[in-house]
């Protein structure tokens, strides 16, 4: 029987890619925590097998806060830092092996009644679980 990666283990791997990068990251919404931050929430799976391996796609929103203010360029900043900290891919667990992560952009941009901006970035990551072999 195959093993498949966890979203606990995926959403781990992300939060050490952007922390390495200086960004401060949760797996929750945490309660009076200062901004600028990063929370990132498990949002679906799909099958994404090809002819030769098992593969699933992780689809994980990344909420990213920025301090208080009245300008969007704090929010645009931390969304590139985010970027930027996915160009070096994240470290899974043995056994697993990352065939491509990519973000989506900022899908949203809210202004929270802190007048902290919130936004909404996608990322997918494809990873494989095992070979298909024929015997």
């Amino acid at each position: 029987m195959l093993k498949k990666l966890s979203f606990t283990a995926v959403i781990a791997a992300l939060k050490e890619r952007f922390e390495a990068a200086g960004l401060k990251t949760f797996d929750y919404v945490p309660e009076n925590e200062p901004s600028p931050l990063i929370y990132v929430e498990a949002t679906g799976k799909t099958p994404a097998d090809t002819k030769t391996m098992f593969c699933e796609e992780y689809q994980i929103a990344a909420h990213i806060i920025s301090p208080p203010g009245k300008g969007n360029t704090a929010v645009y900043q931390l969304i590139e830092q985010a970027e930027e900290a996915l160009t070096e891919d994240v470290t899974l667990p043995e056994g697993f092996c990352l065939i491509y992560q990519m973000t989506d952009g900022a899908l949203a941009i809210y202004e929270e009644k802190t007048t902290e901006k919130h936004a909404v970035m996608p990322i997918r990551l494809k990873i494989s679980y095992g070979y298909k072999i024929k015997i």
